[in-house]
């Protein structure tokens, strides 16, 4: 089995499901309760970190269907302090999702360990940013479109999905970042009907990522709500994922995400 490999860190993969904590330094978030102000942003983490989690995801942009884009220069002031707060407060890996290359460099010079980026590009300069400062990069799938919209899969979502990770995995490759440093994540939200995330979620195994670390994101988004309540749907999914391969689970309920997969863990991971 691999690792995902951060600047801080090495995650195996294959043994447990990592909890990823978020904390959205944003006034738009989709989920209030996620808001932090910058000046609480360390006593947060460090409250995320006693619930369980494994890694903390940093946003300073909303990626919710009414947010308000802002430009890298506005995220940059409004991410930079908080993150080197919460470098000093915990010892976990920190990842902070972006659209910005030039962001994603600023993040990694000021103690972010992960780019968890979310352009949904694929691109080259992403790529150079996390092999030159030894980051993990998560690459996300869009289908080229927002949370707002919902992109067209002549050939189905899932190889859609494969597609556009093949093509990130070349782009790390010909940056000379290692596999181990690769997370792919399919986007469940992104560029999709609620109809292609259940699709994603019940074939989370089919999602090729070459034996690097696949994460799912779906915590309290849209699909979730498809029963009635987002909590016991992101749950629900979550534990789907897992039995699909899920290493890692982004998440705002992190004390039920831990509690959920601990016994994801012990029903799929375990032999006997």
């Amino acid at each position: 089995m691999m690792n995902f490999s951060t600047k801080r860190t090495e995650l195996p993969l294959g043994k447990k499901t990592y909890i990823m904590g978020v904390i959205n330094l944003t006034p738009d978030s989709f989920f209030a309760a996620s808001r932090t102000e910058p000046a609480a942003a360390a006593e947060r983490a460090a409250e995320l970190v006693r619930q369980g989690a494994d890694v903390l995801d940093l946003g300073a942009q909303s990626t919710a269907p009414n947010s308000t884009p802002i430009t890298a220069e506005q995220e940059a002031e409004r991410l930079l302090e908080p993150l080197r707060a919460i470098r000093q407060a915990v010892d976990v890996p920190l990842s902070v999702d972006t659209f910005y290359p030039e962001v994603a460099r600023l993040a990694a010079e000021n103690g972010a360990d992960i780019l968890n980026d979310v352009s949904g590009s694929a691109g080259d300069a992403f790529a150079a940013v996390a092999a030159e400062n030894g980051c993990g990069w998560i690459v996300m799938h869009t289908g080229g479109c927002s949370s707002r919209e919902a992109a067209d899969y002549p050939h189905g979502v899932v190889t859609d999905i494969n597609s556009f990770f093949e093509r990130a995995y070349a782009a790390a490759t010909a940056a000379g970042l290692s596999p181990e440093r690769l997370c792919f994540d399919p986007g469940i939200g992104f560029g999709k009907t609620r109809q292609d995330d259940l699709t994603v979620i019940r074939r989370f195994a089919e999602l090729n990522t070459f034996g690097c670390a696949k994460l799912a994101a779906l915590s309290r988004k849209r699909v979730t709500a498809l029963c009635g309540d987002t909590l016991c749907g992101t749950l629900t999914a979550d534990t789907a994922c897992i039995l699909g391969g899920a290493d890692l689970l982004r998440v705002h309920d992190v004390a039920q995400a831990k509690a959920g997969a601990a016994m994801a863990d012990l029903i799929f991971r375990q032999q006997g």
